[in-house]
């Protein structure tokens, strides 16, 4: 019988992380994951950005990133599916009151924590930066706060800071209908209008609880923020 391997050391998982375990574990138990995928043109965000990040009259806002667009996007969408943004309870489907969106976040430590943007909808692009940056700046001292990371009703996973990682197939979590998981933007030769023309795409992963959601609905969610994604100009900025 050959030896067990030898362990180098033990590190002993943080509360924050001890609980985000045990929620996964618990979701993929009780839930039927199903993932599409898909990509959307990113052009149009892409543009977007630059175009918020120069405008001087911004002087003094939040600096605006990919993912507080999407961020937005994503809540528009979810507005105009609401199956996705529901929980189950028994042999009921809730859709919930509001739109809050937890947005994962790795930490230098490999550990991963989600703080939520409650009231992603109804706040404006400036909101969301301001409140995204200021998580993020806690997130990465470790002074997050348990109500910082709960209540989420959506959940976007953002591993596009890993150039080759395009799809992925990311775990529900509790509570929740489904989660969105985002690519490395990258360009590739696509036809438009006939021709053959370079553009930048954004992959995208949507895993759905299928208990809660078909993958017809799922489909057409995926696809509403595909074309928000590529005409960015629609996304209610609020600004």
């Amino acid at each position: 019988m050959a030896d067990a391997p030898m362990i180098a050391r033990r590190v002993p998982l943080a509360p924050m992380q001890r609980m985000a375990a045990e929620h996964l574990a618990h979701s993929l138990r009780e839930s039927v994951p199903v993932s599409i995928h898909g990509a959307a043109d990113a052009e149009a965000l892409v543009a977007l950005r630059a175009r918020l990040n120069a405008d001087a009259s911004r002087a003094g806002r939040p600096r605006v990133t990919l993912t507080h667009l999407l961020v937005k996007a994503v809540a528009q969408a979810l507005r105009a599916h609401e199956h996705l943004n529901a929980t189950l309870e028994g042999k009921v489907l809730c859709v919930y009151a509001d739109v809050n969106i937890g947005v994962a976040l790795a930490l230098a430590n490999g550990g991963l924590v989600v703080p939520v943007i409650r009231g992603a909808d109804r706040l404006t692009l400036d909101e969301v930066a301001a409140m995204a940056a200021e998580q993020e700046a806690r997130a990465a001292a470790g002074k997050l706060q348990l109500a910082d990371v709960q209540g989420a009703t959506f959940t976007i996973s953002n591993g596009g800071m890993v150039p080759s990682v395009l799809w992925t197939t990311p775990i529900v979590p509790r509570g929740q209908a489904a989660i969105l998981g985002i690519g490395a933007m990258h360009q590739a030769a696509v036809v438009r209008e006939g021709a053959v023309v370079a553009r930048r795409l954004l992959p995208t992963s949507l895993t759905f609880d299928h208990r809660l959601v078909n993958g017809v609905p799922a489909a057409r969610f995926l696809e509403g923020v595909h074309r928000l994604v590529a005409e960015a100009e629609r996304i209610e900025l609020g600004i």
